[in-house]
């Protein structure tokens, strides 16, 4: 695995190119300082893990939660009403450049969690932001006119951020109201002050707070202040954001505080480019926003696996979708010709074009023709032999070569696991020298084991036993930080696995149930209708036939399989 010790490289105009919601000009990626307003004392957290997920749904709840997981303290905190959707772009812009957490107020409730917020940051200002102009007024009631700002003292509770300042004065905390423009930031980095706000703003919380010398981190334009502390940032620290409606303020806060953010569409780290951003940061913390990145878990496996940067031979981290034509291969192969078999018949699936001609299978699945070898790792055997487990094993040593060769050469590898009366997970875990390597995956044969009529039934494997397969190759993925791992379970009838309605793919595991022996057209079509109906969901097809002729119409289409065994 990559070492945390080292600098966290990626460019910062890589990251923003394309960000919508934030931009990048005030946090640079080494977590200094960005340009000077008056920013008040702050102070982030150790975020000693190296994975951080903030997976709330409710925009209210992920701002606290990103508040209370980056922040020690911090004097000033900005503010905006949940349901001020103008006053999204302003929220962030305005966070970044006093590098202060952004909070949204509730405007249905008493807001008492963001209230407990201000209190244990310490905070003594509250930027009030709103999305249009507000009544101001002087104490003597008559108008201030000053476009955009106020004291926050004279507002009525329909007005825009009434809800903002109800929170400011149920912690103590001063309200200072502001209705910024914002520009886009550098290489369309997102919204961002411009200059006489960003200078107006530094210069009212120095009016606000500028009698304590620890408040400010330095003065408007550039002059630090005797006794100032600059703020401490985050260093190192990669967000990925699926962005949506709601997640200004958390991102904002993550920005804020020094974090360099990226999107990643549908919080997918398993395409290409997030694959490469992950690798090239290697940062110290990977901070996820959004519930698209499944669980913590799922998160900080998919962060590991990227920071491996293995990809499979359909490009990516994804197996799916592709379709894999897979060829038997054995351990006195030449590695070069197995190779080269492999390709051959994979060949003969590429379509000729994009556009489906007439004949041919439309219904295909979508995605890269896979060449895929089937090596024999072990296989039941015609008696106990003298360890009494009924299985021959091969030697794995002999074996890696043809792994190696498959996976210069961009082809999947299944290992074929025979199984006595032992658990099938026993057999599988004693080839797991060759399961460490990415793109390498489990063939299983449930007709063929040989049971103890206790334990285990022969010609069965239930779909309990299968789960401990799925759940051992899920842990050793996540461990290793390996893209996904592909089980595939061959049947000539559904009765060999009982209960196959319970079979669970995981993030980390696809699965396949093939239909075995489907060589014939009379026997081939029973069995591919015997063994791909009731199928759960999420659990995919395979069918296998003759080496010769497969390519034809012997090839189920309805539903078309995603893996095919040519020999």
């Amino acid at each position: 695995m990559p070492l945390r010790n080292v600098r966290f490289v990626l460019p910062v105009a890589v990251l923003c190119g394309a960000l919508v919601l934030t931009g990048c000009a005030g946090s640079p990626p080494d977590g200094t300082a960005g340009p000077s307003t008056g920013a008040p004392a702050v102070a982030v957290r150790d975020l000693s893990t190296h994975t951080v997920l903030l997976d709330a749904d409710d925009p209210v709840e992920l701002a606290l939660t990103t508040s209370q997981t980056v922040y020690a303290r911090s004097e000033v905190v900005v503010l905006a009403d949940a349901d001020d959707e103008a006053a999204r772009e302003a929220l962030a812009a305005t966070a970044v450049a006093v590098h202060a957490p952004a909070l949204l107020a509730d405007t249905e409730g008493a807001g008492t969690g963001i209230a407990e917020e201000l209190e244990r940051l310490g905070a003594r200002a509250a930027v009030v932001v709103t999305g249009e102009e507000r009544s101001t007024a002087d104490d003597d009631g008559t108008d201030a006119g000053t476009p955009g700002a106020d004291d926050g003292t004279t507002d009525a509770d329909d007005e825009p951020g009434a809800a903002s300042r109800r929170v400011a004065d149920a912690a103590g905390v001063q309200a200072l109201a502001v209705t910024p423009d914002v520009v886009e930031g550098e290489d369309g980095a997102g919204p961002a002050l411009e200059g006489d706000d960003l200078e107006d703003l530094g210069s009212r919380l120095d009016a606000m707070l500028g009698d304590d010398p620890a408040v400010s981190a330095s003065a408007p334009g550039g002059a630090e202040r005797d006794g100032a502390d600059e703020p401490r940032l985050l260093r190192e620290v990669l967000a990925l954001v699926d962005p949506t409606d709601g997640q200004e303020a958390a991102i904002a806060s993550l920005r804020a505080a020094g974090a360099v953010t990226t999107e990643v569409p549908g919080g997918d780290l398993g395409t290409r480019h997030a694959v490469q951003t992950v690798d090239r940061a290697q940062a110290l913390t990977v901070v996820g926003v959004g519930s698209s990145f499944g669980d913590a878990a799922t998160f900080a496996w998919r962060v590991a696996a990227a920071e491996r940067a293995a990809m499979l031979p359909t490009g990516s981290q994804h197996l799916l979708p592709a379709r894999y034509v897979a060829v038997d291969a054995t351990v006195w192969d030449d590695p070069a010709a197995a190779v080269a078999r492999a390709q051959a018949a994979a060949a003969a699936y590429v379509p000729v074009d994009d556009t489906a001609a007439e004949g041919e299978d439309a219904d295909a699945p979508e995605g890269p023709v896979v060449p895929t070898l089937v090596l024999p790792v072990s296989a039941t055997a015609g008696g106990p032999g003298e360890d009494g487990d009924w299985v021959t094993q091969e030697d794995l040593d002999a074996l890696a070569p043809l792994v190696s060769a498959a996976r210069d050469a961009g082809v999947y590898v299944l290992l074929d696991v025979g199984a006595g009366p032992a658990p099938a997970v026993e057999q599988v875990r004693a080839a797991e020298a060759l399961l460490r390597t990415p793109g390498v995956g489990v063939a299983l044969h449930p007709e063929s084991r040989v049971g103890d009529g206790t334990s285990t039934t022969s010609h069965q494997m239930s779909a309990a036993e299968l789960d401990e397969v799925t759940a051992y190759l899920a842990d050793l993925v996540s461990r290793e930080g390996l893209p996904p791992s592909l089980l595939v379970v061959h049947q000539t009838r559904p009765e060999s696995v009982p209960d196959r309605s319970r079979l669970r793919p995981v993030p980390q595991v696809e699965v396949a149930v093939l239909a075995d022996l489907t060589g014939g057209a009379t026997t081939g079509e029973w069995v591919w209708n015997q063994v791909s109906a009731g199928l759960p969901e999420g659990v995919h097809l395979g069918w296998s036939g003759p080496a010769s002729g497969v390519a034809g119409s012997l090839v189920p289409t309805d539903p078309a399989p995603v893996l095919i065994a040519t020999s």
